[in-house]
């Protein structure tokens, strides 16, 4: 049964009074458009900007142009993707905004990437210009396989407008990682691409390259991986994001866990969390 308008008002009003108290206690938030009102969304941009606290929004395409820029005018960093927005003018419009106020767009790409395309997708070259002007771009293989000469151009398209590249990998490594590495790319991959052997090489490779250009490689531990291998990865640069059962107090292991938690990714070579690989 649905619920009453005023019963649903009364609801709303908590929600909003439980985000506004998460603010007031120093907490860093993630919502998406959808979980609240305009006016909700923008007291709590509000508050929280007033007292340093970064508000991160991620956007599905609800709102209108102007509502987002009253957002980002609050520092509201802004995470978009090519299913909620594929408009090349909305995403500059949205860019714009994000620089005169010092905050940032995320655009996170899943889908292909052509030369060609049309109104429902984004092209290359329209992806290149707004890498160009300060967009981060994040990229997964997750769903489409990459290009990896497309690849380095937009990284270095990226590295022009200063922003974030960053590459979340699946499957077995590859060599082309390293050379986006070498290029400043954030790459993102699982220890299940990792096993004994050159494989282990290549990630100490990448995880390598990523450090000399001043980024990082972040690896995700999901199945585990021997205590040399995991030190090896580490002390060549990597960020270990720990995704198993934290180790008892006698493991070997347990001071390699917590060196890694004192490693963190800056907040924009993420997408939203880095408790998934996109």
């Amino acid at each position: 049964m649905d619920k009453h308008p005023v019963e649903q008002g009364i609801e709303d009003v908590v929600k909003t009074y439980e985000l506004l108290d998460r603010v007031r206690l120093g907490r860093g938030i993630v919502i998406r458009d959808d979980q609240f009102g305009r006016e909700a969304l923008l007291d709590v941009a509000r508050t929280a900007r007033s007292k340093g606290i970064g508000m991160s929004l991620l956007d599905t395409g609800r709102f209108e142009m102007s509502d987002l820029e009253w957002l980002i005018r609050e520092k509201v960093r802004c995470y978009t993707s090519d299913e909620a927005r594929s408009s090349e003018a909305e995403l500059a419009r949205i860019l714009k905004a994000c620089r005169a106020s010092g905050s940032f767009l995320a655009y996170l790409h899943n889908g292909p990437i052509e030369s060609d395309s049309g109104p429902e997708r984004l092209s290359l070259s329209a992806l290149r210009g707004l890498a160009s002007s300060g967009m981060d771009v994040h990229l997964s293989n997750r769903v489409q396989a990459r290009d990896f000469g497309t690849l380095a151009e937009l990284a270095e398209d990226v590295a022009d407008g200063r922003g974030y590249f960053v590459v979340y990998h699946h499957g077995p490594l590859v060599p082309g990682l390293t050379e986006l590495a070498s290029r400043g790319a954030w790459i993102h991959f699982s220890d299940r691409g990792l096993e004994a052997g050159a494989p282990t090489e290549l990630g100490l490779s990448v995880i390598r390259a990523a450090r000399a250009a001043g980024s990082r490689a972040a690896v995700y531990v999901q199945i585990g991986l021997p205590l040399p291998v995991l030190e090896s990865l580490f002390d060549a640069g990597a960020v270990l994001l720990f995704q198993t059962p934290p180790s008892d107090r006698q493991s070997l292991q347990k001071p390699v866990e917590q060196r890694a938690r004192r490693r963190k990714l800056p907040v924009r070579a993420y997408y939203l969390s880095t408790a998934f690989l996109p």
